[in-house]
């Protein structure tokens, strides 16, 4: 699907496009969303661009997704979707700039898109060329980052109190949840690193001097948001280690537990231990054990089977083991 936004008195007016039919000339922004080759082939054509293919999107190396190519800046970065659900995505996006027009090419719709399509279209805002619909759309990116990063603390606080808080009662920890929960969090903080290192060096890119004068409001918007992205990168890497600390912590409570179980079992071995000895020897049937004929031999038994269960319980407590 092909739309072109028209800038209409400082908001931006959307205008689906058809194969072969004529585009806007004033358009400052065509977002392609999940086009097919015969979309791919007209926009190609009608603007004189190469714009790359979702294979070549999936290209690592820093000179195959920012370059530039007979004028135009190609850049591509990788953003996170479907965060809000239990399988988030890392999908890439591509940003053509191109005779002050923007132009998008994706695959999957993040939540900064649709946000920003709506504001432009609701209120006024800078967008009178693509350079300044590509600041707004980084500003709506950076902002998204910033919530998820916000939710993910927010979740890993929440997760340092079940862990070390106090527990009431019989009320056990339900460690199969907690480690689920820290692999997501640790999951998604991946991915929002992995965008932000994207988006860090697309906004350097393009921040860089070039032969064409942009205005200076747009400047200092790129520098804003490189700053804010930089920051968010920082955060991101502390919830990264927040994060490896809880699961270690976790793992330790868990070892712990575990240890705390054999003990017992341990404990409980060795005190049954010499009562199961003396059951062993006066249960052989020999025929010459003076002991069998005793009538106080049973009580005996007995006596001696408690007191050597006994023994090594308050030798244990002594010692402080228990």
């Amino acid at each position: 699907m092909i739309t072109a936004y028209v800038p209409v008195n400082g908001t931006l007016t959307p205008v689906e496009v058809e194969v072969g039919s004529a585009i806007p000339a004033d358009a400052v922004w065509i977002d392609l969303l999940q086009p097919t080759e015969e979309e791919m082939a007209f926009v190609d054509v009608k603007f004189s661009l190469d714009v790359p293919t979702e294979e070549d999107m999936q290209e690592i190396e820093v000179s195959s997704r920012l370059y530039v190519e007979d004028e135009a800046v190609y850049m591509t970065a990788t953003m996170v979707t479907q965060a809000d659900t239990p399988m988030p995505q890392v999908v890439p996006v591509t940003f053509v700039l191109a005779g002050h027009r923007l132009l998008t090419l994706r695959y999957a719709e993040p939540t900064p898109f649709r946000h920003f399509a709506a504001e432009a279209r609701r209120h006024s805002l800078a967008c009178a060329s693509g350079e300044e619909v590509l600041a707004g759309l980084l500003d709506a990116i950076t902002d998204r980052i910033a919530d998820i990063l916000e939710r993910i603390q927010s979740d890993i606080d929440g997760l340092s109190h079940e862990i070390f808080g106090q527990r009431g009662g019989k009320q056990k920890r339900n460690y199969d949840d907690i480690l689920r929960r820290i692999g997501r969090s640790h999951s998604l903080t991946s991915q929002l690193r992995e965008s932000l290192v994207s988006f860090v060096r697309m906004v350097s890119f393009i921040a860089r001097p070039s032969t064409e004068k942009r205005p200076k409001s747009t400047e200092r918007a790129f520098k804003t948001i490189s700053r804010d992205l930089t920051s968010l990168s920082d955060h991101a890497s502390f919830i990264a280690n927040n994060t490896s600390f809880i699961l270690n912590a976790t793992l330790g409570l868990i070892s712990n537990e575990q240890s705390g179980i054999i003990k017992i079992f341990s404990v409980a071995a060795v005190v049954f231990l010499p009562p199961t000895l003396i059951a062993s020897i006066y249960g052989m049937n020999f025929e010459f054990m003076p002991e069998l004929a005793w009538p106080l031999g049973y009580p005996m038994a007995l006596v001696a089977m408690v007191f050597s269960a006994v023994g090594p319980y308050l030798f244990f407590k002594y010692r402080g083991w228990l």
